[in-house]
């Protein structure tokens, strides 16, 4: 399974880098062109599984005239070129050539050393022999099964010699001798067992969920698994800032078993629902070791949905090197706390599940808001009293700054530091341009500078883009946030950072107070 996954996340990554290109393949070859959809790919040179259990969204490969392709895993597409030499085909991306064969309307893709097959509109797939992964799982159980029962190896284990050398005395002090080590932690539960911190994605949220979409929120979760790998699990809403009080701040709460790879709920209550197991099967990231993942969607009785993701890393992980964590409300806060030797979200009175349900609090955000009104998460960065700007003539937006770092310049509406050079200009209006037009125009005008990136994401619960370039002036990191709509005559804010380098824009404190701003309503 392992195999399969990295695999299918090889393949995604080397799409993202795929560029278009140019012509390479002739008329002679029309009779290649259109569209070959997923079908299986290799687990072994012996194995075949269907593709659509590992695979999610479109997933295809189209050959066009002129040389010229599309391919897409997953929702992520990529222009490429192609050429053909008989039934082998040649597909070339800007990071090298992949290869594959064109036959019978089968398109096999070679990716280290497995097939991706892909079928053409009217090709026939009886010469795949695809199997389901439970099909492939059972047939090598059974496998195992008759190498182990054959006829020679039960004669083997009933033979007196053999016998006899298995339970001399040396052996069964051996074994007594390992028996109190087998009385520790499994290798599952030395897996899974503990707390975790993370974060919860909000997308695809309908009805009372809708206004959640693009937030993130701060999450924890508790795993207690017995010796067998059966327990319970749950996350929590350190904060109550999205899960209130009166649930104590619980978004899932369930029964659960787990190996070495997957962590199974197989019941409980998920955001007030009854939990759909399908849903709920925490998976160990294999790009980012000790990640942890799990994201779907959930309905309330109401028939409102809730899209979710998670993500975890062990309670005390830093997240270093992981620019996610910018997009957690209250990461500096969890820094602060594992800093501070807290073995867990709530103290030291926690002590597992047990029989009773744990006594939750909470609610409290881990800081009391400073006098100014700045959110007290970010108050360790902004200083204990820091200024208040109203960026909007309407009084509708507010940012906070370190006033012993910042000093605001009306005469270029610019927050400036003389010290590291950097700037900050605060626009409260996208103007006529909207976020989706403005991000074609970074992409046009700024794409061929260097150090060129254009990120999506989500800045206090607002869609967000973060765009970065140089040039001989200097380095900017533009930050765009979408409102979603008009807010007294303004559409989102911009903020254009400018220093030496995009290691001076791109830092704790000015984060801080881009994720300061406030939306007055």
């Amino acid at each position: 399974m392992k195999k399969i996954l990295t695999l299918g996340l090889a393949v995604i990554m080397a799409l993202a880098l795929c560029a278009c290109g140019s012509s390479g393949a002739s008329d002679e070859n029309q009779t290649m062109y259109g569209t070959y959809m997923l079908y299986a790919m290799d687990y072994d040179e012996e194995t075949v599984v269907f593709a659509d259990e590992l695979f999610e969204g479109e997933n295809y490969i189209t050959l066009k005239s002129g040389g010229i392709a599309e391919m897409c895993l997953e929702d992520e597409l990529a222009d490429v070129k192609w050429k053909a030499e008989g039934e082998k085909l040649t597909i070339t991306a800007d990071d090298g050539d992949m290869e594959a064969t064109l036959s019978d309307g089968i398109m096999a893709l070679l990716i280290d050393g497995l097939h991706l097959y892909f079928v053409g509109e009217n090709a026939s797939t009886d010469s795949i022999h695809a199997v389901t992964i439970d099909e492939m799982l059972f047939g090598a159980a059974e496998d195992a099964i008759d190498e182990v029962f054959d006829e020679d190896a039960i004669d083997e284990v009933f033979d007196e010699p053999a016998i006899d050398e298995a339970f001399d005395e040396p052996a069964i002090e051996e074994i007594e001798a390992e028996a109190p080590a087998a009385a520790g932690e499994t290798e599952i539960q030395k897996m899974w067992n503990g707390w975790y911190y993370g974060c919860i994605d909000m997308d695809g949220c309908t009805d009372d969920w809708a206004f959640l979409n693009g937030a993130t929120y701060d999450a924890v979760m508790y795993v207690e698994l017995d010796r067998d790998g059966v327990g319970r699990f749950a996350i929590y809403d350190p904060f109550g800032d999205l899960i209130s009080n009166e649930h104590s701040n619980l978004y899932v709460q369930a029964e659960c078993h787990a190996d070495t790879q997957y962590l199974y709920g197989d019941s409980g209550v998920a955001f007030d629902d009854d939990l759909n197991p399908s849903d709920w099967v925490i998976v160990h990231n294999l790009a980012v070791p000790e990640k942890l993942n799990v994201g779907s969607e959930s309905w309330e009785d109401s028939g409102a949905k809730i899209g979710y993701d998670f993500q975890f890393k062990p309670w005390g992980d830093r997240w270093e090197g992981d620019n996610y964590t910018q997009f957690i409300p209250y990461f500096d806060a969890y820094i602060d706390a594992i800093d501070a030797g807290l073995a867990s979200p709530f103290g030291d009175t926690f002590t597992g599940f047990g029989i009773a349900e744990p006594s939750i609090g909470g609610g409290e955000s881990p800081e009391t808001a400073p006098d100014s009104g700045a959110p007290g998460e970010l108050s360790a960065l902004l200083g204990a009293n820091p200024a208040k700007l109203d960026v909007n003539d309407k009084g509708a937006v507010f940012i906070y700054y370190p006033a012993e770092q910042f000093y605001y310049d009306p005469d270029y509406g610019k927050l400036k530091n003389d010290d590291t050079g950097v700037g900050i200009l605060i626009d409260p209006m996208l103007g006529s341009t909207n976020f989706d037009e403005l991000k074609a125009s970074y992409e046009e005008n700024n794409s061929d500078e260097e150090d060129y990136s254009l990120t999506e994401t989500t800045i206090n619960g607002h869609k967000a883009m973060i765009m970065t370039y140089s040039d001989w002036l200097g380095s900017t990191m533009r930050v765009d946030i979408d409102f979603g709509g008009e807010h007294d005559g303004f559409y989102g804010m911009s903020f254009a950072v400018s220093g030496d380098s995009i290691w001076d824009c791109d830092t704790d404190i000015v984060w801080a107070i881009i994720e300061s701003m406030e939306v007055v309503k």
